[in-house]
């Protein structure tokens, strides 16, 4: 008798695993926030902004900068630093 009720109990397990299993066709929820949220921001046109053109003003480069002034004796500068005493620092 322990037996048939043994094979009967594990009928039973194999008969119950086979039914459990997960539905594919479930019916899905929809986030009604969410779709209105989506409706809402699609269908959403910013409105053209506004330029008030006394505020503009008119485009004024700067001026170019001079080109640096080289001096004309440069010779003469180059000639007195040779001149100098050398300094040796210990």
């Amino acid at each position: 008798m322990l037996a048939r009720i043994a094979t009967r109990s594990s009928a039973l397990k194999a008969r119950s695993m086979a039914v459990r299993s997960f539905s594919v066709a479930s019916v899905q929820q929809k986030d009604v926030v969410q779709e209105l949220y989506l409706k809402e921001l699609k269908a959403y046109k910013p409105a053209p902004a506004q330029v008030d053109e006394s505020q503009v003003k008119d485009l004024k480069l700067p001026a170019a900068p001079a080109a640096p002034q080289v001096d004309a004796d440069l010779a003469e500068q180059l000639a007195a630093y040779d001149k100098e005493p050398e300094e040796a620092s210990q």
